[in-house]
C-alpha cells in the first residue's frame, strides 16, 4: 500500500493581537515614566549641590536617608630632625652613617647632605629589614655630592625598607671640611 502524498500548505496569518503602533505606544509611556523617576531623583535640596544617590547628599522625597561619608584624615606631620652622620673624614674609602633612621611608620623620608670636605663624595640610600648597618642593601643610584655643597636624597613608598641610613664614597681624601646627613620622616 503506498501512501498518498500531500502537500499541507502553511496554516492563515494570524491577527496579532495589538497593532504595531500600540506597541509603540506602550514603549513612549514607560520611557516617560523611566524619565519622570530620573527627574525624580534629581530634586535635591535647594543650594545643596551634589548628585542624588551618593552619600551625605540628599535623594528624592521619600526616599531612605543616605549615610554621610566617612572621612579618614591622615596627618602627614613630619618627626624631628635625626642626625645620622657627623665626621671629619680625613681618608679616601667607604663609610656608613652611624645611625640607621626607623622608617617603619613613615611615608616618605628625607636625606639631607651638608658638605664643608675640599673633595667631592659620593652618597647613596642604604636599607635593611634590620636596624643595623650589616647587610644592609643600597636605594637608588649614588648621588654625587660636590666639594662644600648641600644634596638631599628623597624616598617614598617605593624605597621603603624598615631602617635606611647612607653609604658615603670618598675617591680623594678630603684635608678639611666635615660632613654631616641628616634625615627626617613623614608620617
Amino acid at each position: 500500500m503506498a501512501q498518498e502524498r500531500r502537500i499541507h500548505p502553511p496554516p492563515p496569518p494570524s491577527t496579532p493581537e495589538r497593532a504595531p503602533w500600540e506597541d509603540m505606544a506602550l514603549l513612549i509611556d514607560r520611557i516617560s515614566r523611566l524619565i519622570e523617576l530620573f527627574e525624580a531623583w534629581a530634586v535635591i535640596a535647594p543650594g545643596a549641590p551634589g548628585v542624588p544617590g551618593v552619600p551625605g547628599v540628599p535623594g528624592p522625597p521619600g526616599a531612605p536617608a543616605v549615610p554621610a561619608p566617612v572621612e579618614v584624615t591622615a596627618p602627614w606631620g613630619a618627626k624631628d630632625i635625626e642626625e645620622i652622620f657627623k665626621e671629619s673624614i680625613r681618608a679616601a674609602g667607604t663609610f656608613y652613617c652611624a645611625k640607621m633612621v626607623d622608617w617603619s611608620k613613615g611615608k616618605r623620608l628625607v636625606l639631607k647632605i651638608h658638605s664643608t670636605l675640599n673633595q667631592s663624595a659620593q652618597i647613596t640610600a642604604v636599607g635593611n629589614i634590620r636596624d643595623s648597618r650589616t647587610g644592609v642593601v643600597e636605594i637608588g643610584p649614588a648621588v654625587p655630592c660636590a666639594a662644600n655643597s648641600d644634596i638631599t636624597i628623597g624616598l617614598a613608598w617605593d624605597d621603603w625598607m624598615p631602617y635606611i641610613g647612607c653609604k658615603i664614597v670618598v675617591s680623594t681624601a678630603p684635608t678639611s671640611g666635615e660632613l654631616e646627613v641628616e634625615a627626617v620622616v613623614q608620617e
